[in-house]
């Protein structure tokens, strides 16, 4: 009896050890914080017909006498007018200049040269997608093109279209046709087999002609095998070092799940360890676009949701409570691999407009000093806040247009539109016939330029831990982290000066100005005063040391009602400490399997509480009413390590 019950006390310890080491077990559970290949790009995203003519002799693409069947009518805004790949090689070391690393451009890809009322010059109406457009050079100049990027640091991001191809289908009752003459009009020859397309007519969705573009049957493995070939052959032949997905949303997941994961491996094979991919979704929900990262579809996005509400604060000032629930919003892209920080942020865009047509549409047209310090504001925004900031071409010379899609496509050489020779500009004149690109330093090109040398400076600007500090008023203050040092950078959308009060987490020090002229009054807590339509930046002059005891607890109680798929998952760690915090989960006797690494506590605002780290478990492929164990590891930034106790959670019908 006593060796049975000293055997049976022997297990009972063995087991209470065993649960006690799941909850202390430091170096299994603890990940770093995530940063992606897109962490850390500065992109300067270029429509090519629009941006430089190098070279005159490829304006008709080859054809004779002016024919019209090119397409290039440079006094047209629908047509193309000259821009080219040696256009860019001339001009890279202006983008340089500015403090990009990164260039994407349009469809480089041979076109359907007119289609209806309109010209290919965008480049989204690919025909053969394994060569260069005539209009816009030869693969030598491209290869050229793309081998000075390199030698200058900077990377080539192309933009890719898997969901459709120029429009050469027709449809005769319910059979699909093609002309003879387009009948292998396209590239590679897999294209021109009227099977591989879904014939269902103009809509959105997954099965429809995309604005009448013929929509690819991307379900099918000879067409996931055909882009893997074609993309792969784009990074073995052309040296290309990122892709931007256009129509992302209207693909269904599984190709992406079969097709990046290919592009990548290839990438990695050539070198590429960094290959960033981000795909357009054109919605300015954040649950809704975070989906498509946290079902691992892509790695990044175009952040349509910090565009409308970051573009709205520039240009009219007001709700900051607005840009806090953005950034609590960031916690939906949290996953193993993922975080918000590898987004991609802009302003404007080809389709939508540019930024300066935002701001002109804000301001009274008699503003003009207003409408400069808008913009200013607004770039700032960018390029200080977390992701990695897409400047459209054009932007840092004032250009605003009247509108979007063929209104917001200006060039940047001598223009014979006439209605952009007269068109207003944000701090400048009209351009009239001159070469913008050749004008004196534009002031937006200046504020760019220094900004840039102020992230490169100070990289926590960029890539950075991002905490939101304010939530009411005019001025909008978040603090930046990383490696011991601490930043602020305020912001007031207002038309007058504005006052807020804010804490930071480097207690006990002086603040050093970066730039800006805002007024700053150290105490218990940081009071700042920015001026009307300016930003501040500011550096903490000691390290950060972490100050709070070490401790976390894990809760499955605060409840997203927006998130059907996923589970809100919060930690809640005394202090104002930067930490990262490791959630994972497990089937009851499995092996923990990590979440995401969140890095920065919520704020309040009118659906969340203050003060957690959150990320979401995704419901996905657990059953309906079964039961999990989740855990909590928080790292605090001078190594020390706390664990949560393991909390049961059921998954939700």
């Amino acid at each position: 009896m006593k060796i049975t019950r000293v055997t049976a006390i022997a297990g009972a310890l063995a087991l209470f050890l065993a649960t006690q080491a799941s909850a202390t077990d430091n170096s299994s559970l603890t990940k770093p914080i995530i940063r992606q290949a897109s962490s850390n790009q500065s992109i300067y995203f270029v429509m090519t017909d629009r941006f430089a003519n190098g070279d005159t002799n490829n304006d008709t693409a080859g054809l004779t006498g002016g024919d019209p069947a090119s397409g290039f009518d440079p006094s047209n805004p629908g047509y193309w007018h000259g821009g080219d790949i040696k256009g860019l090689t001339a001009n890279i070391q202006y983008i340089k200049a500015m403090g990009f690393n990164s260039i994407w451009i349009t469809p480089p890809v041979k076109q359907k040269y007119i289609q209806g009322a309109s010209a290919g010059y965008h480049g989204y109406w690919g025909l053969d997608f394994t060569t260069i457009d005539p209009h816009l050079g030869t693969e030598a100049d491209f290869k050229e093109f793309v081998d000075t990027a390199h030698k200058s640091g900077m990377k080539v991001i192309i933009d890719v279209v898997a969901n459709h191809t120029a429009d050469v289908i027709y449809m005769d009752g319910e059979t699909p046709l093609v002309t003879n003459a387009e009948a292998t009009s396209k590239k590679p020859d897999w294209l021109n087999d009227l099977s591989n397309y879904h014939n269902q007519g103009n809509g959105t969705g997954f099965t429809k002609d995309f604005y009448g573009l013929d929509d690819i049957a991307t379900e099918k493995p000879v067409v996931i095998n055909g882009w893997i070939s074609v993309w792969s052959d784009w990074i073995n032949k052309f040296d290309i070092d990122g892709m931007r997905i256009d129509t992302f949303k209207y693909v269904e997941p599984a190709f992406w799940k079969k097709v990046l994961p290919a592009i990548k491996a290839v990438a990695l094979k050539k070198g590429k360890k960094d290959f960033p991919i981000f795909g357009e979704v054109y919605d300015a929900d954040p649950y809704t676009t975070s989906s498509y990262v946290a079902s691992q579809q892509v790695e990044s996005i175009l952040d349509f949701p910090f565009q409308k509400r970051v573009v709205r604060y520039a240009a009219y000032g007001g709700n900051t409570i607005e840009l806090a629930e953005l950034f609590n919003s960031d916690d939906l892209y949290t996953t193993a691999t993922t975080n918000a920080s590898g987004l991609i942020t802009f302003l404007g865009n080809h389709d939508m407009g540019r930024i300066g047509y935002f701001i002109r549409d804000a301001v009274l047209d008699s503003d003009t000093q207003g409408a400069l310090e808008r913009s200013k504001l607004a770039n700032a925004l960018l390029f200080l806040l977390r992701g990695s900031p897409a400047l459209y071409y054009g932007d840092e010379k004032g250009l605003a247009g009247v509108g979007g899609d063929k209104e917001a496509r200006q060039d940047l050489f001598p223009t014979k539109v006439l209605a952009w020779q007269s068109a207003v500009r944000i701090g400048a004149d009209p351009v009239g016939t001159s070469n913008p690109l050749t004008q004196a330093q534009h002031p937006l090109e200046k504020q760019i330029s220094e900004l840039q040398a102020l992230v490169a400076a100070n990289p926590a600007l960029r890539d950075g831990i991002q905490q939101v500090r304010t939530t009411e008023g005019d001025v909008f203050v978040v603090t930046r982290y990383a490696k011991n040092q601490e930043y602020f950078v305020a912001f007031n959308g207002s038309e007058e000066s504005a006052t807020t009060t804010f804490k930071v987490s480097t207690t006990g020090s002086q603040w050093l100005s970066l730039t800006g002229n805002c007024t700053l009054t150290n105490g218990a807590q940081l009071s700042i005063e920015v001026p009307a339509k300016d930003y501040c930046v500011y550096k903490a002059s000691k390290n950060f040391l972490p100050s709070a005891k070490l401790s976390v607890t894990v809760s499955a109680k605060n409840i997203d009602f927006y998130t059907q798929n996923s589970i809100a998952l919060t930690a809640s760690v005394p202090g104002d400490d930067y930490n990262a915090v490791t959630f994972s989960y497990r089937k009851k006797g499995g092996p923990w399997i990590t979440i995401g690494t969140a890095e920065k506590r919520t704020v309040e605002d009118f659906e969340t509480k203050a003060g957690f780290y959150r990320v979401y478990l995704q419901k996905s492929g657990l059953k309906a009413g079964s039961q999990v164990e989740v855990i909590a590891a928080v790292k605090a930034m001078n190594g020390k390590i706390a664990i949560s106790k393991i909390v049961p959670v059921t998954i939700p019908r």
